[in-house]
């Protein structure tokens, strides 16, 4: 396959794959809420997206590096359709429990096996360039995802709009048997000499522990957004399809901050670049709670996509620069792993937290927690690796 073909491939199937998932994403917590959810239970909900992955990303890592991708792929594709029919086959909470189990393993996968391919290339600006390109797949999913389900929602309800989400997804399946994997045979040998290698002592690589924590930090803010903005912006009075088109001017924004970062980070420093956009993000969730405009919320979600659409892209293609060629997959495992442990305790303590603090003021800690954490990466890198180093002793 050329490379026209390639990113056509990479872009469309994303795009399709994304609007499921982050089309659902909103929908979840307010559909728990309309069964009889409390906040704590939509804590725990939202955390269980995160649960296998959690145990699951370094050994699907290590397998996406030692296999023929597309199969790994075909099975993400259909792993989160099923998932948009188990709320509509059991119209419970139990079903929706379910759902997001089987939706979270799909969404891991298939971000492996595609930033895994990305990570094949040997030259770096090739590299970059398919990275780009998936993360303007995942905005472009993102912004239409919500949007079309919020408006679907007030039409035809939830039930019939998870239907739809998932067989969107589907257009995919037939392109997903044209992938072909680039992976040489000499490669396949080196992933088998290398088979028993500790996955934990990547941690040793210091580009890598930092390219973790900002990741870790950035998925924080993203699932807590998307997660838990549609409550907050329910308790203000605001319509279901209105919350779908704010969620989506916060993907649309990432979509244009990652055509234009190129540029940016040839005329700024990265980590300068990296820290502003963290910054600008807690400053705006600290702000959330205390505007209830509909217009100044949709201009706030919109420069929060634009600081957080700054630190994903930037974060994966340091992961994969650092790591070794034949251990890209399992090291990006190995950083999703720890996002996922991110994504899994947040919104448990954040469901219970709501019952006391609220959340208007779970949007506010959140957001002093992630400036604080971007002024100390180094000390708690270091901090890392020393524990990392202990344990493999």
């Amino acid at each position: 396959m050329n490379l026209r073909f390639d990113r056509f491939l990479i872009f469309i199937c994303t795009c399709l794959f994304m609007f499921n998932v982050t089309g659902s994403r909103p929908l979840i917590p307010l559909y728990s809420s309309e069964l009889g959810a409390s906040n704590t239970q939509i804590g725990v909900i939202v955390a269980l997206f995160s649960f296998l992955p959690m145990f699951l990303a370094i050994k699907l890592g290590k397998l996406i590096d030692s296999t023929e991708m597309k199969y790994p792929l075909i099975f993400s594709v259909l792993l989160g359709s099923l998932s948009m029919i188990l709320p509509y086959a059991f119209p419970n909470i139990m079903g929706v429990y379910f759902s997001q189990v089987i939706i979270g393993l799909s969404q891991l996968t298939y971000v492996l096996c595609i930033q895994s391919y990305s990570g094949q290339f040997s030259k770096r600006k090739l590299r970059d360039y398919y990275i780009a390109v998936f993360s303007v797949g995942v905005a472009v999913g993102s912004f239409l995802g919500p949007l079309a389900s919020g408006f679907l929602t007030d039409i035809v309800g939830f039930l019939y709009t998870f239907i739809i989400l998932g067989m969107i997804s589907l257009f995919s399946f037939p392109l997903l048997f044209l992938y072909r994997s680039r992976r040489t045979k000499v490669l396949k040998e080196i992933n088998i000499e290398h088979s028993k290698d500790k996955s934990y002592d990547l941690l040793f690589i210091s580009d890598l522990r930092k390219a973790f924590i900002v990741s870790a930090i950035v998925l924080f803010a993203k699932d807590m957004y998307v997660a838990f903005f549609p409550l907050l912006a329910s308790n203000k009075g605001i319509s279901t399809t209105v919350i779908g088109i704010i969620v989506s001017l916060n993907a649309a924004a990432g979509i244009i901050i990652r055509i234009v970062l190129p540029y940016i980070v040839d005329k700024v420093r990265v980590n300068v670049v990296i820290s502003s956009s963290i910054i600008i993000a807690g400053s705006i969730f600290i702000l959330n709670p205390l505007i209830s405009d509909v217009y100044l919320l949709s201009i706030m979600a919109f420069l929060l996509g634009i600081s957080l659409g700054i630190g994903q892209p930037l974060s994966i293609s340091s992961t994969i620069t650092s790591l070794p060629m034949h251990r890209v997959g399992e090291g990006l495992g190995l950083r999703l792993s720890f996002n996922k442990l991110t994504q899994f305790i947040a919104p448990l303590t954040i469901g219970t937290a709501s019952g006391i603090i609220g959340m208007g003021g779970v949007f506010m800690v959140s957001g002093v927690i992630m400036i604080i954490g971007i002024f100390s990466p180094k000390k708690f890198s270091e901090s890392l690796r020393k524990r990392v180093k202990n344990k493999i002793n």
